[in-house]
Parts: C-alpha cells; sequence; structure tokens
C-alpha cells in the first residue's frame, strides 16, 4: 500500500488511542452497502479488506484506516427526461400546467424509481495516523476526500483536534525562490522537469512547463509567474509534485525503497501490506519533516 497523493494534518494535541481502541470507535460507522433508498454512503472498512477483521491496521504504532464510499449512479440527464415526460403526461391527462410543487412531487417519484435500479460505485480512501510523529497522513488528491475523512473520524471520536501546519514560508513563495536559483534548494532536495506557474493579476493565465530547461521557466518568473505546482525529489528516494496548499501528489517511491519493503514474491497478501505499510511509514516520518523544515519549519505563532 503505497500512498500516492497525500495530505498531511499535524495534530494540536497528542493522539493517545491504540489499535484495538481506536477499532472500537470506528465500529460505530462501518462500512455497508447502500439501502434501497439511499444515495451514498460513507463508513469504515479493514485496510486489508477481506483478508483482515480489524477496522485499524497497525504496526510500529502507526495506525492505518481505511473509509469505503459507496454511491448510487443516477444520472442528472435521466432524471430530468422523465420528470420532462411524466409532467407532459399529468398536463395532458389534467389540462392545465403543473405547478412547480406537482413538478418537485414528480422528481421525489422519478427518484424512488429510479434509486433502486441505479449503478453502484465503490471508492476507498486510506489515511494513517502517526502518534509518535504526530501526523494524520490521507492518500487522497482533493481536500473534499480528506474532509469526509476528518469528519468521519470527528463523529467516531468526538473530537479530532488536527490543522493544516502553516509554515513560516509559503509553499508558492518558497517554489519561486528554489526555481529561480537551484542554490536555494535546500539540502536532500533536487529539481525534477515540470512545473506549473501563474500570474496572481490574472486568475486564468498559467504556464504548464513540462521536460523543458529550468531556463526557460526561469524567463517567466521575470515576466511576474510565480510557481503553483513543482516536480521534486527528495534524496533519491521519492520523486512528488508539490503544490502551493502545501499537498503532495504523484508520489513516486524508488525502486530501492520498494524492494526494502521484502520479497514481493510472498504469497501472504497481508504480510506484503504490512511490509510495505512499514517501510512507507518510514520514508513519511522522514519527508514530511525535511519538507516543513525547507519551508523555514512550522508557523511559529505569537
Amino acid at each position: 500500500m503505497w500512498f500516492r497523493n497525500i495530505h498531511f494534518y499535524r495534530f494540536e494535541e497528542p493522539f493517545k488511542l491504540g489499535g484495538k481502541q481506536l477499532h472500537e470507535k470506528l465500529e460505530v460507522l462501518p462500512a455497508r452497502a447502500c439501502g434501497q433508498m439511499e444515495t451514498e454512503h460513507v463508513g469504515w472498512i479493514s485496510p486489508l479488506g477481506a483478508q483482515g477483521a480489524m477496522l485499524v491496521h497497525e504496526n510500529s504504532g502507526n495506525l492505518m484506516i481505511c473509509l469505503r464510499r459507496e454511491e448510487k449512479i443516477v444520472p442528472s440527464s435521466l432524471v430530468k427526461e422523465q420528470v420532462a415526460e411524466r409532467v407532459l403526461q399529468a398536463e395532458a391527462q389534467q389540462g392545465r400546467p403543473v405547478g412547480r410543487k406537482e413538478k418537485m412531487d414528480i422528481k421525489d417519484e422519478v427518484l424512488q424509481y429510479l434509486l433502486p435500479r441505479a449503478l453502484v460505485k465503490s471508492a476507498h480512501t486510506y489515511a494513517v495516523i502517526m502518534p509518535k510523529e504526530g501526523w494524520l497522513v490521507i492518500n487522497a488528491s482533493s481536500a473534499k476526500k480528506c474532509d469526509e475523512v476528518i469528519e468521519l473520524l470527528r463523529k467516531c471520536l468526538g473530537v479530532l483536534p488536527v490543522v493544516i501546519p502553516g509554515t513560516e514560508e509559503s509553499p508558492e513563495s518558497a517554489m519561486t525562490r528554489w526555481l529561480s536559483d537551484e542554490a536555494n534548494l535546500p539540502a536532500g532536495f533536487t529539481l525534477e522537469d515540470s512545473c506549473e506557474l501563474s500570474v496572481a493579476r490574472e486568475q486564468q493565465a498559467s504556464i504548464r512547463c513540462s521536460k523543458i530547461y529550468i531556463d526557460e521557466a526561469r524567463d517567466h518568473l521575470s515576466a511576474g509567474y510565480s510557481v503553483k505546482k513543482l516536480a521534486m525529489n527528495w534524496q533519491e528516494r521519492l520523486s512528488f509534485v508539490l503544490h502551493e496548499d502545501l499537498s503532495v501528489r504523484g508520489m513516486k517511491f524508488d525502486s530501492v525503497v520498494v524492494d526494502e519493503a521484502g520479497d514481493s514474491s510472498l504469497d501472504d497478501e497481508a504480510a506484503r501490506f504490512d511490509a510495505d505499510f512499514t517501510i512507507m511509514c518510514g520514508e513519511l516520518s522522514g519527508f514530511i519533516p525535511a519538507l516543513i523544515g525547507a519551508l523555514g519549519g512550522v508557523l511559529q505563532r505569537d
């Protein structure tokens, strides 16, 4: 289980629950199939899937959890079409225009007819709680998915004191400075071959640069552009794209790191999962503080 896109949050208070205790808390909202008339349902599932009985996978104090979302797909175009057909039928039968409230009632009838017949899709969002380091790391490309995980955790735990870590230097400012002169790069970090630039005064003006010479990108910086996304590498162990919101996307762990997880030919899927989990957490425990440090450290508030 190697994370590809992460948002990470800092615990403002120590997280003190162990794996068994957290499992018991999550049991309040387990994943299940949507009811006949439900449009969606979210809940917790074992990170190991059918291989696991616990809702929390624990190793070396780190806790992996998995949110499962199931939703029914009812195309709005189909609803609109069927509502229009029924409205025409009702107007023909009654000899008068159908009112707004009646149209809403017809729409409800259409949904009640379509929901039990709708296609169902599911999605999983994994997250790791690292109590020793004080991080909640969510494997998701969108902030919306992260908010869903945090909201569900809060429902189960009652309180979840996590915040997006502020840094002394903003990612946008730091990335612009690093791209303008590689001498500014912090130790252990190197640039890779893509970035995205934009101009603050022109919200829609952006330039995506892939596989170009650094000097070409620097020409745009001198024209007033700043960096919104920057492809980088950390210690030749992890390639990633840093975004202006401090999220990290497109993560690729070097083969050397992956090989450290052990023999990929292991027959036991749970053992392979656990080996991957252990190595990944070890990498994240080094990478996240290094990234925060590269941005001047956690913002100190007066």
